[in-house]
């Protein structure tokens, strides 16, 4: 529905900011007499252009804006003495890390060997095709989505 709501307001905004640039356009080429042409027919040229100028706008902007689906790696034999800082740089070689969490144990506080990283659905296709079986501190590291809880 924001999607929705946004959406519309960028093409109002895009419509009438192309409504302007044609209106100022027909006024400009009609008080001047351009050669080579009709000055409606060169009115109607600007016009179409600038709405296609708009519909790109539109169309950009949705594509940045578009909603992102965050997903969780289970990230298993992992080193013992692996921190965040480390396992937050190899992940991020292949794309945005959202949160990272290393388990350990509740009483003795000592790691778990196991983890979870969450990233962006396509980057973590990525980084389950390029880590699982990555060699990480003399150990393979075995990387896969996350089970829901």
């Amino acid at each position: 529905m924001k999607l929705l709501v946004t959406s519309l307001k960028l093409i109002g905004t895009a419509a009438i900011v192309s409504l302007v640039i044609g209106l100022l356009g027909y006024l400009v080429l009609d008080s001047i007499s351009v050669p080579g042409g009709d000055v409606r027919q060169q009115t109607y040229i600007l016009m179409t252009g600038t709405l296609l100028g708009a519909l790109v706008i539109l169309l950009w902007h949705s594509y940045k804006n578009r909603p992102v689906e965050v997903v969780s790696l289970f990230i298993g034999n992992l080193p013992f003495r692996a921190s965040n800082q480390q396992l937050r740089q190899i992940f991020s070689k292949h794309g945005t890390v959202h949160n990272l969490r290393l388990m350990t144990d509740k009483v003795t506080r000592k790691p778990r060997g196991f983890g979870f990283v969450e990233m962006d659905s396509n980057h973590a296709k990525i980084a389950i095709k390029m880590l699982n079986g990555y060699e990480f501190m003399g150990r393979e590291l075995k990387v896969n989505y996350a089970n829901e809880k």
